[in-house]
């Protein structure tokens, strides 16, 4: 996986695919259903796009007369597809600016959406089976696509209920980054807190020699050859710095006096001021 650091300063948040202005938004038809259906299979083919056609409508031209086709697929959002040379393909994923958001006190908001067909202008369910299939097992409460990254595939962000939350990215969004993580490197998770962050790794600690610190913060604090080291505040002051292999293994538990012997000293305990000299 790439740095963070690389993957924020290629993230285009605000350049996102723009739709060719319409010269006219709904375009009657001026060819007949089956040559835009058949248009729109080129267009899927020559695209190269892992699409099984459910419908095809042909929304308008442009300023140059290239048609716009908007493709519904049976599985998964569709495509916007501006019919030049060489064509030019806009995921209905990218354009809709929905995101679900349940919680407490949010609404789920939209933007007026770009793609039309059904099954093209909610891409929740799209990105919520993303998420599954990346391994994402909470409750999921939140979704929404945060821009594209440097190889313009999709940012997705992702937040669950009372748990951390993650991005998603890659080609088949498969590549997971922990909210605790993405906060460590200068990242945001607009959907996961401090508090949620906190209780995902109470849940790590379960059963393990830790599982007594009622972890009240949680921090990312690097990477081991076999782990990645964490450090937790217990309660109002102490702490304990870990490290968790791939498989979930809770290794090197250490108080934080322990852990600064090593030269891991803790950040998020305070430390105790030591005793003034009376002599």
């Amino acid at each position: 996986m790439r740095s963070l650091a690389v993957l924020l300063s290629g993230l285009m948040l605000a350049g996102l695919p723009v739709v060719p202005a319409l010269a006219q938004e709904s375009a009657p038809r001026t060819r007949p259903n089956f040559a835009v259906d058949a248009d729109g299979q080129r267009l899927v083919a020559e695209a190269g796009l892992a699409c099984n056609i459910r419908d095809v409508d042909l929304r308008g031209y442009d300023v140059r007369g290239d048609g716009l086709y908007e493709i519904a697929c049976r599985e998964g959002a569709g495509y916007l597809i501006l019919d030049a040379r060489p064509a030019v393909v806009h995921p209905c994923l990218m354009l809709q600016g929905i995101r679900l958001d349940r919680r407490p006190n949010r609404m789920r908001q939209a933007n007026p959406p770009q793609c039309q067909l059904a099954g093209n202008t909610d891409p929740v369910p799209e990105l919520t089976a993303r998420a599954r299939h990346a391994g994402i097992d909470c409750d999921i409460n939140a979704v929404a696509v945060l821009g594209l990254d440097a190889d313009r595939h999709p940012l997705i962000e992702v937040g669950c209920r009372d748990r951390d939350g993650a991005w998603l990215e890659g080609a088949d969004s498969r590549t997971v980054t922990s909210c605790l993580i993405v906060e460590a490197q200068g990242g945001e998770c607009g959907f996961t807190d401090a508090a949620e962050r906190a209780r995902e790794v109470r849940l790590w600690l379960a059963g393990t020699e830790a599982e007594g610190c009622d972890v009240t913060e949680a921090v990312f604090r690097g990477r081991t050859a076999d782990a990645e080291v964490y450090e937790v505040r217990c309660g109002a002051d102490d702490g304990l710095t870990f490290e968790r292999t791939g498989d979930g293994e809770i290794i090197d538990v250490r108080t934080c006096e322990a852990s600064a012997a090593v030269g891991r000293p803790c950040a998020l305990t305070p430390r105790t001021p030591a005793a003034p000299d009376r002599r």
